[in-house]
């Protein structure tokens, strides 16, 4: 008997190609339905990349939009921050911060200085539409603004200021009330260079219309305008 294999005829596949074809993973495809899922299709090239810098590009568009607020563009002050005040509207340029009210805590700080307070949290120096509140009013409400005056900004405290009892002679630009608490024991000039300094920390660089020291309780307080020359 021959053991000669029988000649291929055209078009067909040895068994031992099929066989090692399997192993490689290279067998014949199955059809739909046969056992085989079909993968899912791929996006096209490039769609993936597009839809990720378009989310980043929105996301940059809010920051945008919601950094162009005033009260983003104006930084936290400490407390007992100096604070121009007024009972109606301000008569200086503002950037409007909004509204600010507190429900003051008794035996802390004074009710108006509580909400002056919370006007330096936003980052504002103007406190406006304060009105003629009672002594024991509880709760208080006031807009909060920053100024925008055409000064360099705040100065170091023990900055030259010049002080008139009364208007000063020369053309300013008025920049509000300033008011100190000093210990009964202080000095008037103690007093009158926190005064000023309070004036150096607004910008301003004129003191004038001043008044006190005025004994309350065991304190002494200090009062006068700040103002910045023309």
């Amino acid at each position: 008997m021959s053991l000669t294999p029988p000649p291929l005829r055209s078009g067909s596949v040895p068994a031992t190609t099929s066989a090692t074809a399997g192993v490689w993973g290279r067998g014949p495809k199955q059809q739909p339905g046969a056992g085989a899922q079909p993968l899912p299709p791929h996006p096209p090239a490039g769609h993936t990349l597009v839809a990720v810098l378009w989310a980043f590009g929105a996301l940059a568009a809010l920051a945008a939009c919601g950094s162009s607020t005033p009260a983003s563009r104006y930084p936290a002050r400490e407390e007992g921050c100096p604070v121009k005040r007024f009972a109606g509207e301000s008569t200086l340029a503002v950037d409007d911060l909004g509204i600010v009210s507190v429900d003051c805590i008794p035996g802390v700080r004074s009710c108006e200085r509580q909400l002056l307070d919370a006007v330096c949290s936003k980052g504002g120096d103007v406190a406006w539409g304060l009105g003629d509140a009672a002594i024991t009013a509880t709760h208080r409400v006031a807009h909060a603004a920053h100024s925008r005056r055409a000064t360099q900004g705040p100065r170091e405290r023990g900055c030259p200021v010049q002080v008139f009892v009364d208007a000063p002679p020369m053309p300013t630009e008025n920049i509000g009330l300033v008011t100190v608490t000093c210990d009964r024991d202080d000095s008037k000039e103690i007093c009158l260079r926190e005064l000023e300094d309070q004036v150096c920390l607004l910008g301003g660089d004129v003191l004038w219309q001043v008044s006190g020291p005025t004994a309350q309780l065991d304190k002494q307080r200090m009062h006068g305008r700040a103002a910045h020359t023309k």
